[in-house]
């Protein structure tokens, strides 16, 4: 038996030492590759249009201070930022309209060069008496008389007439097809998003006929969202914005429960196409991995997240979602809430994971999710658009299937890799997938091949670690490590105005 033990604590110790864990610095083991200089860092107004944004939530209930935020996410290089407009906060006495609160986001976000866009939901106590939380999160004014349903299109009208100029997007709910946003005795209905959507975009392009209405789900294509584009709503909205939580950000596009082995982004545009709807564009709305889950928390952890995952989580759902052409991609949220129970669902119940790219409270001090999103904004800018180029990325010499270094049933399989285009140069963007909480530990020397086809061909090959935002000499293909977020292999030339070079 000890001899065993031994054995057992040798090939750990092996497995160590041929495959450490070397995400801090690329250079510590992979020797093909020379720091050279690091990514610029953008603030979100010197960047001039990009796909990204972050979640900028809640505000209607009060869950944290803006005027401790916006400063330091002006730094992140968003560019984009979802803002919750609330009624009931909005209109306290019947008829009576303070905007005053959400013009304060609306401007002091657009002042540091991120564009709020909306969405539009929830109830209202003064037309619905009493709810199960103060502000009405999840009560629909469809089911609370006429007098509520007039209010609610009064509410929007105005809301809409208000910002005209400053906002164009409109997300028309929050999940209607979870039951805690969406309280009705007969549940979640397709049919009955639909009246509202039908309702609600009226009034909004009654009042700025250039606004754009986005559908929203929970989740990602699905028999709910099948029967909503049943109901003739493609004629009406311009976007469908997906909410995809889950411990893999490729799950939900890599396929679903109605779409195995296919992807759901792929599948939810055929649908769309079909229902006259090739007009209509895709948006991931809100996703994230938090920093911190509670014990008992919906989204099921085995081991505890931390700021390395909840960065690394970023990075490959904002390139997932740029390989699939998706036109906006959001990561929840800013700040963690104050916990003193101001955010509830439509049941009463609090929420208390932190999902922040800053804590709440003290100084907000930030975490490495923000300086990451630096990274990540400083290349991928509207300047950089999906791309087909055909590569590989060869394996085989650097893996031995006895080593435990994944649990990944084939390595080479299992890679993920998307390409881009920067200015006709070609950016492969690569990595394992494997879930965040393995710890996976990083491959090194692997060989990439391909580019064919590409307008300019890479002759000072780079490799950027999005993480540290630390950029190498790659000195060929060969001699790359693999690490489980994305590294992005280039041409110097491709990346030389956003490359500040050691001196």
């Amino acid at each position: 038996m000890r001899k065993l033990l031994f054995a057992a604590l040798m090939s750990l110790c092996a497995a160590e030492f041929t495959f450490g864990q070397i995400d801090r610095d690329l250079t510590d083991r992979t020797k093909n590759l020379a720091e050279i200089g690091k990514l610029k860092n953008f603030s979100s107004k010197e960047i001039k249009s990009s796909r990204f944004g972050v979640g900028f939530e809640t505000l209607d209930r009060k869950v944290f201070d803006p005027s401790k935020v916006y400063d330091k996410i002006g730094t992140s290089g968003l560019k984009w930022a979802r803002c919750q407009t609330g009624w009931a906060r909005t209109e306290t006495q019947k008829g009576v309209y303070d905007f005053k609160w959400l013009d304060d986001v609306v401007d002091n976000l657009r002042e540091r060069g991120i564009q709020p866009w909306f969405n539009v939901g929830y109830g209202n106590p003064i037309y619905m008496g009493k709810t199960k939380n103060p502000t009405a999160v999840g009560y629909v004014p469809l089911y609370y008389g006429e007098e509520c349903l007039q209010a609610w299109k009064n509410y929007v009208y105005n809301l809409a007439k208000h910002f005209k100029g400053r906002v164009s997007r409109y997300e028309i709910w929050n999940e209607p097809n979870c039951g805690p946003f969406w309280v009705r005795p007969g549940g979640a209905d397709p049919k009955e998003y639909a009246k509202l959507i039908k309702i609600t975009a009226a009034e909004i392009r009654r009042a700025n006929p250039d606004a754009k209405i986005i559908a929203c789900v929970a989740g990602a294509y699905s028999d709910y969202l099948e029967k909503l584009l049943g109901e003739d709503v493609c004629g009406i909205i311009d976007f469908v914005s997906l909410h995809g939580y889950c411990q893999l950000p490729e799950i939900r596009y890599q396929s679903s429960s109605s779409t195995a082995y296919v992807k759901n982004v792929l599948a939810l545009r055929k649908s769309l196409d079909g229902h006259d709807g090739k007009h209509v564009g895709i948006i991931q709305g809100e996703s994230g991995l938090p920093f911190y889950t509670p014990e008992g928390y919906w989204l099921k952890m085995w081991h505890p997240s931390n700021g390395d995952m909840q960065a690394k989580w970023m990075l490959r759902r904002f390139v997932t979602d740029l390989s699939c052409d998706i036109a906006l991609s959001s990561i929840f949220m800013v700040i963690d809430f104050d916990f003193g129970g101001a955010y509830q669902t439509g049941n009463g119940v609090p929420h208390e994971a932190h999902f922040g790219f800053m804590e709440n409270g003290g100084d907000y001090k930030t975490r490495k999710i923000l300086d990451v999103s630096k990274n990540f904004s400083a290349v991928f800018d509207d300047s950089v658009k999906p791309a087909e180029y055909p590569l590989s990325i060869g394996l085989e010499s650097i893996w031995d299937p006895l080593v435990p270094i994944t649990r990944l049933p084939s390595v080479g399989a299992a890679l993920a890799s998307q390409t881009f285009d920067r200015n006709g140069w070609p950016i492969l963007a690569y990595y394992m997938p494997e879930d965040l909480q393995m710890r996976f530990q990083t491959l090194e020397n692997a060989k990439i091949t391909g580019f064919s086809g590409t307008a300019k061909e890479i002759k000072n090959p780079v490799l950027i670690d999005m993480m540290t935002g630390k950029v190498y000499s790659a000195k060929g293909a060969s001699g790359v490590p693999i690490t489980d977020y994305p590294l992005l292999y280039t041409d110097m030339d491709a990346v030389k105005d956003i490359v500040d070079l050691n001196k």
